[in-house]
């Protein structure tokens, strides 16, 4: 079996070139500059978001404190909702948070270890996702990670092996931010459920480039953020949760926001949660990004999922040819099917070649032996092969040293 050959059997999504998406290039400015393949990281930063922050920064000069009842309040809801039309949700399923550790944080202590006491991740998830519940092995949590056969990829067989009725909950990545690799979330789902368990998804890496349906997918709990395909900066984190779930939901850790009378300011009534998803938010909103997500997330709803999903693959198959005719190692997954806009190339210290290229006003990220690179729909071919010929240029030069 070759690196990133997954066997799975997924329908094969067209690749398709859409360069009407690329009328979107000029509210990128970012793009006039630089080479920027890094939306993994960081998303390009759009006119509408710099539009909004100086909306938000006058409102608050103009208004002071009053801006939170006349404005700010509904900016907040303009978020969630849409938010919750990106992934099918419902507005009263949608919670947001500064982060996805404080995200995480208020999730946690709604699954009951008391009678069930593992929680099963992938070795490819990113770190966050497990720190929460590796914290908790004292208290008698069990972590169980499901390994990767090739660092790019993780059946779903993997998981039933793992899964069983001791699990509370299945913790894993939609998109694998070390591999691009796009996971079969409905099988994984299923797995979880088959045994009681819940599922949460983490999809920092997969919201705003791929297609997604929370009910399709029959997702618990998903978390994402808007500073990478969302294009709305750091700071920001948004959550689901299941409709269903919510009347059960009685977190540990409680905000003021997460009261149903917190505008009363009467501390001395019984406590009583909001009825939805925002029962688990802690204290003030991160407001500067609430407005610089608000004008990424119009920008994916106006150019459609669907359309940057068939572009990205339209880009990405080109970068991994680019980069095969050199005779390079990618580690992304080889189907089209199963790969994100997340390319990785193997190579010696990805860190120095990513300086390099740096300083050639080209931006790509590095992880440990793997230079990222991740074009998004503002990207070109073009685009592909300046860091190809450069990066080509500065292995060669480092043979000649």
């Amino acid at each position: 079996m070759n690196i990133g050959e997954s066997r799975m059997q997924y329908p094969v999504p067209p690749a398709i070139e859409h360069p009407e998406l690329l009328v979107y290039r000029d509210e990128f400015p970012i793009l006039h500059r630089k080479t920027y393949l890094n939306t993994c990281s960081l998303g390009a930063l759009s006119k509408r978001s710099m539009q909004g922050m100086g909306q938000f920064l006058d409102l608050w000069n103009e208004w002071g404190g009053h801006a939170w009842s006349e404005v700010w309040l509904s900016e907040i809801d303009k978020v969630r909702l849409k938010f919750a039309t990106l992934i099918g949700a419902q507005l009263e399923e949608v919670a947001i948070a500064p982060s996805t550790s404080a995200a995480l944080s208020a999730i946690v202590p709604i699954i009951d270890h008391n009678q069930r006491k593992k929680v099963v991740l992938a070795d490819m998830d990113f770190p966050t996702l497990a720190y929460q519940w590796l914290a908790k092995q004292r208290l008698g949590v069990e972590c169980r990670f499901v390994k990767s056969p090739d660092r790019v990829y993780v059946p779903p067989e993997l998981f039933a092996a793992e899964v069983d009725t001791q699990t509370a909950l299945v913790a894993t990545s939609r998109v694998f931010y070390t591999s691009g690799y796009i996971q079969d979330i409905r099988a994984v789902a299923d797995i979880a459920h088959k045994h009681g368990a819940y599922i949460l998804v983490d999809d920092y890496q997969g919201s705003g480039q791929i297609p997604l349906n929370v009910n399709a997918l029959d997702i618990d709990f998903l978390i994402t953020g808007t500073l990478k395909w969302l294009m709305g900066g750091p700071g920001l984190t948004l959550i689901y949760i299941r409709e269903g779930l919510l009347p059960s939901i009685q977190p540990s850790v409680v905000g003021w926001f997460g009261s149903q009378e917190h505008l009363q300011y009467n501390m001395t009534q019984a406590f009583e949660f909001q009825s939805e998803a925002a029962r688990i938010e802690m204290g003030t909103s991160p407001i500067p990004t609430v407005y610089t997500a608000n004008g990424g997330l119009d920008i994916v709803l106006e150019a459609s999922v669907e359309s940057i999903g068939e572009r990205t693959r339209y880009l990405t198959n080109d970068l991994i040819a680019r980069a095969r005719e050199h005779g390079w190692l990618v580690r992304s997954p080889q189907e089209p099917e199963c790969r994100s806009s997340i390319v990785m190339v193997e190579m010696e210290q990805p860190e120095e070649v990513a300086k390099q290229l740096v300083a050639r006003n080209i931006i790509t990220d590095s992880c440990p032996g793997l230079l990222r690179i991740s074009p998004y729909f503002y990207n070109t071919i073009e685009e592909n092969a300046i860091v190809i010929d450069a990066i080509a240029e500065i292995l060669e030069s480092r043979q000649q040293k």
